[in-house]
């Protein structure tokens, strides 16, 4: 109510101060006979001045007199109605001055006519909070093209995807975690899923179970490493899972060796670092000392081995008995074979050696960590070299 009644003054004032103006002219003009008069009367009354001084003839005086006071007879004889104009003129005049009032007048009043014959001035205002958060209507539309997208084109795996991110960004998991899981069905027509989209989903539950990793999520998680065993997502909710069951000391090792395989420069090993000290206190034992790689641009990606670590077999526990076995096995077979196939590769012995450990083969995991010392010891010194020797030494302190 009280911003209709602003609405009202402003718009009343607004149309005063444009007619103002013209109201004002009409009624303050000068009439033009008797501005004429006042000028012959002073015209007459400086011919007497002159007169007097001398400046000029009594005969000259008498015919300048005549001829002002003709002039100053024939505008006593016009009919004027205040504006000193013609009938016509002051006709047109008023016209011109009402079509200006209905000009600007007519355009507010007829707009809140209309206003309060279709609107709804009743409608109470939305608050600002509420009006369209976080950019509800665009994520909507988003939404909506995305859905008509996957509806004509189901194969579009990528449309799959972006839907889902905005189901996350929006705190939608559970619809989120379907599309992942329609993502998934419908990559396996056309072949391997990567390991990302499994880690995805398994996200999703997460998030969805408030933080709790399920049974649906672990599965997902072990088939993200079996996919891509060095998925670092994976692997950092594999050792969650494990800390949630209470087994603490599993969660460490599997925190630790994800750590240990990260890039010292890479975002997660502070966290990592956190985990694994508050695990260590939950469980009352002294933490691991984590000896983290070189910085990414400083290692050679080449010639190196990616296999299994403590968190890809730890992940595996999730399975059966016979499902964990061959996972397990399967895992550290492809790694030796490739170590065989091409030795010169500390890190992957050392991935080795911890995997062995985790399996409770302390002879395979010696075996392993003499092969990568020997291959430790042809490294140039270096930041690299000092590394993997640190995470050798750890390693030895873990056999039993």
């Amino acid at each position: 109510m009280i911003f209709w009644i602003l609405a009202a003054v402003m718009a009343a004032l607004l149309v005063v101060a444009l007619l103002w103006p013209l109201l004002r002219q009409g009624a303050a003009a000068p009439a033009t006979a008797d501005f004429d008069r006042a000028v012959y009367r002073d015209q007459l009354t400086e011919l007497e001045q002159d007169l007097e001084r001398g400046l000029i003839g009594k005969e000259e005086a008498e015919a300048a007199r005549r001829e002002i006071e003709r002039r100053l007879l024939q505008t006593e004889g016009i009919e004027h109605d205040g504006t000193s104009q013609p009938a016509a003129a002051t006709r047109r005049t008023a016209w011109r001055r009402l079509g200006a009032v209905l000009i600007i007048a007519l355009p507010p009043a007829a707009g809140l006519g209309l206003y309060l014959q279709l609107g709804t001035p009743d409608l109470p205002g939305l608050p600002l909070a509420e009006r369209d958060p976080g950019g509800a209507l665009e994520v909507g539309l988003l939404e909506k093209r995305l859905l008509e997208r996957i509806a004509e084109v189901p194969q579009d795996i990528e449309s799959r995807l972006i839907l889902a991110q905005v189901y996350a960004r929006t705190d939608r998991f559970g619809k989120a975690a379907e599309v992942y899981r329609a993502a998934i069905a419908e990559v396996e027509k056309q072949g391997p899923v990567p390991g990302a989209l499994h880690a995805a989903l398994g996200e999703s539950l997460v998030a969805l179970d408030r933080g709790r990793v399920g049974r649906e999520a672990r599965l997902a998680f072990a088939a993200a490493i079996e996919a891509d065993p060095g998925n670092a997502r994976a692997r950092y909710y594999a050792g969650l899972a494990m800390a949630q069951d209470g087994r603490l000391e599993g969660a460490i090792q599997v925190w630790k060796g994800l750590a240990e395989d990260l890039p010292a420069d890479s975002p997660m090993i502070g966290l990592l670092r956190q985990q694994v000290a508050q695990a260590a206190k939950e469980a009352g034992i002294e933490p691991p000392v984590i000896a983290a790689r070189p910085p990414a641009s400083a290692e050679s990606a080449p010639g190196t081995a990616p296999g299994p670590s403590a968190a890809d077999v730890e992940a595996a526990r999730e399975l059966s008995a016979e499902e964990r076995q061959e996972f397990i096995r399967a895992m550290v077979a492809r790694l030796a074979d490739r170590l065989a196939e091409d030795p010169a590769d500390a890190d992957g012995w050392l991935r080795l050696a911890r995997a062995h450990l985790v399996l409770g083969e302390p002879d395979k995991a010696k075996e392993a960590l003499a092969a990568a010392e020997t291959q430790i010891a042809a490294l140039p010194e270096g930041a690299e070299r000092t590394g993997l020797t640190e995470r050798l030494e750890g390693l030895r302190r873990e056999l039993p």
